[in-house]
């Protein structure tokens, strides 16, 4: 039956969210196509776009899967209102098209609201994309429950799988930290990934700095940063923790990833705002136990792998603190649960459940 199933997505983002979903997809016999424009430009693509719903429709492709809204931002003119009101109506009217056509449209709620302003108004954008979907896939029953707060009709849980093996893993635990300097007596705390103001690293380098002395805590933090004032901020912030962190503000390739987590003992995610978090995946897909705040969309995550802190530098403090009097079987047992929970679900189960997804919105 999946044989006859013909998904167009749309946007295409980096690894490995996609690329693992979609290998199985394809396996499956599922045709999948990304609804990427015919140029190099961004912004005559997005003019473009209707077309190209409508050659992939004339192709045989019945469902449209949209993941995120980022591409709908024009690249020169990010933050202009008159951009952002041009682009909320374009938006209606792609939904509008692909919905003349014949397309059902299936959405991945990866965030409830863009983490950067996409249109002029993103509430009644995102209103306007659950007016139109025939199914929408939840990576959380948290995330579930708040889609179906704010309406969504069918919702289906389909959560991450592991996301460990894109990422080789050519060095061993003593390398990885001696490559940045660290010592077997250093408790690394780490934050990998793109840095952007939500995911709350001036709210870590804050707080290690509060820490005593002679803590063992040291940090990592590693990942492009796309805003220059920020990062001269955290630039600052890791200069004021009296050499405990140690910085690396560039895109972390996927061939080196893995060294950087190995490197780590505990992963920490001080977010002002989620909705998932593929990063937290990631950690706990290496056996990182994760330092997270107690926002009710984390909370399917196990406290047997996880430690929450309340809103507040003094909260994370302490949830740093404990972390350093941790015993080495209480840090074992940690690890063994975030692994767990990070391969409760495999890839192909997860690619079932999202090919089911397509067959029921063909039935709707």
């Amino acid at each position: 039956m999946s044989s006859s199933l013909s998904v167009l997505v749309t946007p295409k983002d980096g690894p490995p969210y996609q690329d693992l979903l979609y290998r199985y997809v394809d396996a499956a016999g599922v045709r999948v196509r990304y609804a990427v424009g015919p140029t190099r430009s961004q912004t005559l693509n997005l003019m473009l776009a209707p077309l190209v719903l409508a050659w992939w429709r004339s192709r045989g492709f019945r469902i449209l899967h949209i993941h995120w809204v980022f591409q709908f931002s024009l690249p020169w003119a990010p933050r202009s209102s008159w951009a952002q009101h041009v682009m909320e109506w374009w938006f209606g009217l792609y939904l509008k098209t692909a919905g003349l056509l014949g397309f059902r449209i299936v959405w991945t709620a990866h965030d409830l609201l863009p983490h950067d302003p996409v249109f002029a108004n993103d509430v009644r954008a995102r209103n306007l994309l659950l007016s139109r979907v025939a199914e929408v896939i939840a990576l959380s029953d948290a995330t579930a429950a708040e889609l179906r707060a704010l309406g969504a009709g069918r919702v289906s849980v389909i959560p991450f799988g592991p996301y460990s093996d894109p990422y080789p893993v050519t060095l061993t635990r003593e390398e990885a930290r001696a490559s940045f300097g660290f010592v077997a007596n250093d408790l690394v705390v780490g934050l990998i990934g793109r840095l952007e103001e939500y995911k709350g690293a001036d709210l870590l380098l804050t707080a290690v700095a509060q820490l005593p002395r002679t803590s063992r805590i040291k940090v990592l933090l590693a990942g492009s940063c796309s805003d220059e004032a920020y990062q001269d901020k955290l630039g600052r912030l890791a200069g004021a923790t009296g050499g405990k962190v140690v910085t690396d503000f560039r895109w972390v390739p996927d061939v080196d990833l893995a060294r950087y987590l190995q490197a780590t003992d505990v992963a920490v995610f001080p977010f002002r705002e989620i909705t998932n978090s593929g990063s937290v995946l990631l950690a706990q897909s290496f056996g990182l136990p994760v330092i997270i705040p107690n926002l009710s969309v984390l909370s399917d995550i196990p406290d047997q792998g996880a430690i929450r802190f309340e809103s507040g530098e003094g909260s994370l403090v302490m949830a740093l603190e404990r972390v350093e009097r941790q015993s080495a079987t209480e840090y074992t047992a940690m690890s063994d649960a975030a692994l767990a929970w990070s391969k409760r679900f495999d890839w192909a189960t997860i690619a079932r459940e999202t090919i089911a997804t397509y067959q029921q919105a063909l039935q709707d």
